[in-house]
């Protein structure tokens, strides 16, 4: 009970102290230029309609749209080159403001024992092992949850079908976890998963 305690209060404090650099951020910047939100960050997957299965079905996302060259055409633009390799993709939302778009590019994931790049979605601590628990029923490896900051913090890694790491993670979690980083070797998927 002491432990849930502590990290509950570790989880306030970073809350807090990160609202007051957002804070401080943007009283500094009145009257200039500067940054909004993120806009939008890209994934490579190797099949489209494989990443948005995924990440629709499996990890909620919202999907926004699709641009291929039907939608090229639309606009008056000429076919992608390359089979759209590099422009083709599909646009989700998976929370907050920043749009998530998965271009098709077969090459370019993170090797499977490199931890970065990796894309990390924020839950809160009582959702942590539901996500564990969804991920195992669709076969999909995971390691964690593994604590890398500080105490209550917590850490669930996996891969998406094109190889890309996830990471769920969270803050004022209280059950005993292991102190280490993760193992990524462990993420790629068995062929009758993928």
């Amino acid at each position: 009970m002491l432990t849930a305690f502590r990290n509950r209060f570790i989880a306030l404090g970073f809350a807090a102290w990160t609202r007051w650099i957002r804070t401080r951020r943007y009283l500094a910047a009145l009257g200039r230029p500067r940054l909004a939100h993120l806009d939008h960050v890209t994934i490579p997957v190797t099949d489209l309609a494989v990443g948005r299965r995924f990440y629709c079905d499996v990890l909620g996302a919202a999907y926004l749209m699709t641009v291929d060259d039907e939608t090229f055409k639309k606009h008056g633009r000429p076919p992608a080159a390359n089979g759209g390799e590099g422009s083709h993709h599909v646009s989700l939302f998976l929370g907050g403001v920043t749009r998530v778009d998965l271009f098709l590019q077969r090459a370019g994931q993170p090797g499977s024992a490199h931890g970065h790049p990796h894309y990390a979605f924020h839950v809160p601590p009582r959702d942590l092992m539901k996500w564990q628990a969804r991920l195992a029923a669709r076969g999909i490896p995971t390691d964690g949850p593994v604590q890398l900051g500080p105490p209550g913090q917590a850490s669930l890694y996996f891969n998406d079908p094109s190889g890309n790491h996830l990471e769920i993670t969270t803050m004022g979690f209280a059950p005993a976890i292991p102190v280490r980083p993760p193992e990524m070797a462990r993420l790629t998927w068995p062929a009758a998963v993928a």
